[in-house]
């Protein structure tokens, strides 16, 4: 089911654990993360491209993303543990606005078309590929386009939801 997703992030997952994610605050230290995340796991890369595939293949066949409405499917892949590096994974296949929250200890996520040759998609304003949120940032996660893959890790698993009123 996931052991070959976990597998392939196993490496993002072991170097998400020596970059202290929390201590990353300003838009420079966010935007240096960025790069080092693309410099060693490049989107266009063979792992991250595979990793892209197995989420359009979990979604498809439905072991992925298999709660929530129609515009906004999730599942968690991993709790925070030892062996995923104290990172929580989430996997959502979503379009639009999803579920306001706070990453009280950052969040990265990785983000895809959720089928090859789709047309422009954007999570947060930005096209695929990395992106981290750093701790105490709070939004409303919205993808603009075509429907999203997105992976997200949370140090420790740290969350807090703001349901709405």
């Amino acid at each position: 089911m996931t052991a070959t997703l976990l597998d392939l992030l196993q490496p993002i997952l072991a170097r998400l654990a020596e970059l202290d994610l929390p201590s990353r605050t300003t838009e420079e230290q966010v935007r240096e993360l960025e790069a080092l995340l693309e410099q060693d796991f490049p989107y266009a890369g063979d792992r991250v491209q595979a990793i892209g595939r197995e989420l359009a293949r979990g979604v498809e066949e439905g072991w992925l993303c298999d709660r929530g409405e129609p515009q906004s499917r999730f599942s968690r892949v991993a709790k925070p543990s030892p062996a995923s590096s104290g990172f929580s994974i989430d996997v959502v296949s979503m379009v639009g606005p999803a579920l306001e929250h706070t990453h009280l200890r950052g969040e990265v996520t990785l983000g895809f078309p959720a089928k090859a040759g789709m047309g422009t998609c954007q999570f947060e304003g930005r096209p695929p590929g990395w992106i981290f949120l750093p701790p105490g940032s709070r939004h409303v996660p919205t993808v603009d386009g075509e429907r999203m893959n997105l992976v997200y890790f949370l140090p420790d698993g740290a969350v807090q939801w703001h349901p709405p009123a």
